[in-house]
Protein backbone atom coordinates (compact mmCIF):
# COMPACT_ATOMS: atom_id res chain seq x y z
CA UNK A 1 0.00 0.00 0.00
CA UNK A 2 1.81 3.50 -0.87
CA UNK A 3 2.00 6.43 1.65
CA UNK A 4 -1.20 7.87 -0.37
CA UNK A 5 -3.34 4.78 -0.21
CA UNK A 6 -2.39 5.21 3.86
CA UNK A 7 -3.38 8.86 3.98
CA UNK A 8 -6.66 8.57 2.09
CA UNK A 9 -7.53 5.52 4.75
CA UNK A 10 -6.35 7.93 7.57
CA UNK A 11 -8.36 10.87 6.76
CA UNK A 12 -11.74 8.63 5.95
CA UNK A 13 -11.26 6.83 9.09
CA UNK A 14 -10.87 10.15 11.21
CA UNK A 15 -13.49 12.16 9.13
CA UNK A 16 -15.99 9.28 8.15
CA UNK A 17 -18.59 10.39 5.77
CA UNK A 18 -22.66 9.17 6.45
CA UNK A 19 -21.47 7.12 9.69
CA UNK A 20 -24.31 6.78 11.58
CA UNK A 21 -27.90 4.93 11.75
CA UNK A 22 -29.97 6.06 9.69
CA UNK A 23 -33.88 6.60 11.00
CA UNK A 24 -36.22 6.74 8.00
CA UNK A 25 -34.34 4.10 5.76
CA UNK A 26 -35.99 1.40 3.06
CA UNK A 27 -33.79 -0.94 3.64
CA UNK A 28 -31.22 -2.22 6.33
CA UNK A 29 -28.27 -5.22 6.17
CA UNK A 30 -25.80 -6.04 8.62
CA UNK A 31 -23.20 -8.06 7.78
CA UNK A 32 -20.11 -9.80 9.90
CA UNK A 33 -16.44 -10.46 9.08
CA UNK A 34 -15.19 -13.33 10.92
CA UNK A 35 -11.62 -12.89 10.04
CA UNK A 36 -11.40 -9.75 11.84
CA UNK A 37 -14.62 -9.45 13.55
CA UNK A 38 -15.97 -6.30 11.88
CA UNK A 39 -19.47 -5.85 11.99
CA UNK A 40 -21.71 -3.16 9.75
CA UNK A 41 -24.79 -2.30 8.76
CA UNK A 42 -26.07 -0.32 6.09
CA UNK A 43 -28.80 1.95 5.41
CA UNK A 44 -30.28 2.55 2.13
CA UNK A 45 -33.13 5.07 1.51
CA UNK A 46 -34.28 4.32 -2.47
CA UNK A 47 -37.21 5.63 -4.50
CA UNK A 48 -37.57 4.61 -7.71
CA UNK A 49 -34.81 1.84 -7.68
CA UNK A 50 -32.58 5.03 -7.23
CA UNK A 51 -30.32 4.90 -4.12
CA UNK A 52 -31.28 8.38 -2.68
CA UNK A 53 -29.51 8.25 0.93
CA UNK A 54 -26.90 5.77 2.07
CA UNK A 55 -25.48 5.58 6.27
CA UNK A 56 -23.25 2.93 7.70
CA UNK A 57 -22.77 2.03 11.59
CA UNK A 58 -21.12 -0.66 13.32
CA UNK A 59 -18.25 -1.96 15.45
CA UNK A 60 -15.52 -1.26 12.29
CA UNK A 61 -11.69 -1.58 12.13
CA UNK A 62 -10.35 1.68 10.55
CA UNK A 63 -10.09 0.23 7.17
CA UNK A 64 -13.84 -0.87 7.22
CA UNK A 65 -14.94 3.08 8.55
CA UNK A 66 -12.56 4.40 5.97
CA UNK A 67 -13.86 2.06 2.90
CA UNK A 68 -17.43 2.48 3.65
CA UNK A 69 -17.33 6.73 4.39
CA UNK A 70 -15.24 6.21 0.45
CA UNK A 71 -18.13 3.92 -0.51
CA UNK A 72 -20.54 7.13 0.13
CA UNK A 73 -18.78 9.32 -1.98
CA UNK A 74 -19.92 7.34 -5.15
CA UNK A 75 -23.65 5.15 -4.22
CA UNK A 76 -25.79 7.94 -4.11
CA UNK A 77 -27.73 8.42 -7.35
CA UNK A 78 -27.18 5.42 -8.62
CA UNK A 79 -29.52 2.78 -10.12
CA UNK A 80 -29.98 -0.14 -7.59
CA UNK A 81 -28.57 -2.50 -10.54
CA UNK A 82 -25.30 -0.28 -11.00
CA UNK A 83 -24.18 -1.25 -7.35
CA UNK A 84 -25.28 -5.04 -7.54
CA UNK A 85 -22.16 -5.16 -9.81
CA UNK A 86 -19.59 -3.04 -7.47
CA UNK A 87 -16.87 -5.02 -5.98
CA UNK A 88 -13.11 -4.83 -4.89
CA UNK A 89 -11.71 -3.38 -8.17
CA UNK A 90 -14.50 -0.92 -8.06
CA UNK A 91 -12.69 0.67 -4.67
CA UNK A 92 -9.59 0.61 -6.75
CA UNK A 93 -11.10 2.11 -9.59
CA UNK A 94 -12.15 4.64 -7.50
CA UNK A 95 -8.54 5.15 -5.80
CA UNK A 96 -8.86 2.71 -2.51
CA UNK A 97 -6.47 -0.13 -2.47
CA UNK A 98 -5.59 -2.47 0.30
CA UNK A 99 -3.23 -4.75 1.42
CA UNK A 100 -4.50 -8.45 -0.09
CA UNK A 101 -5.37 -9.74 3.53
CA UNK A 102 -7.40 -6.44 4.29
CA UNK A 103 -9.62 -6.63 0.62
CA UNK A 104 -12.41 -8.10 2.94
CA UNK A 105 -12.60 -4.84 5.53
CA UNK A 106 -12.77 -3.09 2.15
CA UNK A 107 -15.54 -4.61 0.55
CA UNK A 108 -17.86 -5.56 3.84
CA UNK A 109 -19.94 -2.38 2.98
CA UNK A 110 -20.01 -3.06 -0.32
CA UNK A 111 -21.18 -6.81 0.42
CA UNK A 112 -23.71 -5.24 2.85
CA UNK A 113 -24.75 -2.92 0.39
CA UNK A 114 -25.30 -5.51 -2.45
CA UNK A 115 -27.24 -8.07 -0.15
CA UNK A 116 -29.72 -4.61 0.92
CA UNK A 117 -30.49 -4.32 -2.42
CA UNK A 118 -30.79 -8.28 -2.76
CA UNK A 119 -33.73 -8.23 0.11
CA UNK A 120 -35.34 -4.99 -1.16
CA UNK A 121 -35.95 -6.50 -4.20
CA UNK A 122 -36.86 -10.00 -3.01
CA UNK A 123 -34.67 -12.19 -5.33
CA UNK A 124 -33.91 -14.59 -2.92
CA UNK A 125 -29.47 -13.71 -3.75
CA UNK A 126 -26.70 -13.80 -1.38
CA UNK A 127 -23.71 -12.37 -1.79
CA UNK A 128 -20.50 -13.36 -0.43
CA UNK A 129 -16.86 -11.74 0.06
CA UNK A 130 -16.25 -14.16 -2.68
CA UNK A 131 -18.44 -12.25 -5.31
CA UNK A 132 -16.63 -9.10 -4.71
CA UNK A 133 -13.03 -10.15 -4.23
CA UNK A 134 -11.26 -11.80 -7.22
CA UNK A 135 -8.30 -13.39 -5.92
Amino acid sequence: MSEEQNLIIQEYAKNPLQNFAMKEFTVKQHEGNFICWDEITVYLKIKENIIEEYSFDGNCSNITVAAASFLSEFILQTPIQDILHRDYKTMTDHGFEVSPRRKRAAVIAILATRNAIHTYLKDEQKDTFDDLIDD
